[in-house]
């Protein structure tokens, strides 16, 4: 399936619903939806960058993309505006028969690929060298990584290239896990030769799973 990730201004809770009403409110934007993921940053931390990620699977990546160019402000609360969208392909990396059962906290890294890069060796160099890297990732639950579509640039222009969503079981195993030397040094030190390291910009959050993907 086809992923569209919509990147939500900085601010408190930007979704207006939750459960079943959030359901009925995004069947009614998008009734070919297949999933949807509300993604709200944690309370807490140092202001991120965003206040959270709507995420939608669509089996048909023209849905996909076009999907950027409809408003969901209806969907969001009061001052909370979509900042930029991307349509992607969602990789695994790693998961664990854990991530299905536990309540988990999930690190979203949004950023641009290394200028030197076109977007093909971006995404390969991201896939098959950094993912072996990513995978050893301590105490995660799960690792994926969102390619943007190639073909979908003319229509969204998107601010970020790809999206890499780490989840871990709680706050503590994460910050454990980005304090790390594998982090630090293994994945930090490969970061530098695929992604604009000024572009990335994290934010921990919680998922509120309205349509299971």
């Amino acid at each position: 399936m086809y992923k569209t990730c919509f990147l939500i201004n900085a601010g408190e809770d930007p979704f207006r619903f939750s459960d079943h009403d959030a359901e009925d409110a995004i069947q009614s934007v998008f009734p070919r939806i297949k999933g949807y993921v509300q993604t709200r940053a944690l309370l807490g931390q140092e202001p991120p960058a965003f206040s959270g990620l709507a995420e939608l699977w669509f089996d048909d990546s023209s849905i996909a993309t076009a999907a950027c160019s409809v408003s969901i402000r209806d969907l969001l609360a009061d001052g909370a505006e979509v900042q930029s969208c991307l349509v992607g392909m969602e990789r695994v990396v790693v998961r664990t028969a854990e991530y299905i059962t536990t309540d988990r906290v999930k690190g979203v890294y949004p950023f641009r690929k290394h200028p030197d890069l076109e977007l093909g060796a971006f995404q390969r160099y991201w896939w098959h060298t950094h993912g072996p890297i990513a995978a050893l990732t301590e105490e995660a639950l799960s690792y994926v990584q969102i390619h943007s579509l190639a073909d979908s640039y003319e229509a969204v222009n998107p601010a970020y290239d790809g999206i890499t969503e780490i989840s871990w079981p709680d706050i503590e195993a994460a910050e454990r896990a980005i304090a790390s030397r594998q982090m630090r040094e293994d994945q930090g030190g490969d970061a530098t030769n695929f992604v604009d390291i000024e572009s990335v910009a994290l934010f921990m959050a919680k998922e509120e799973v309205i349509i299971e993907p």
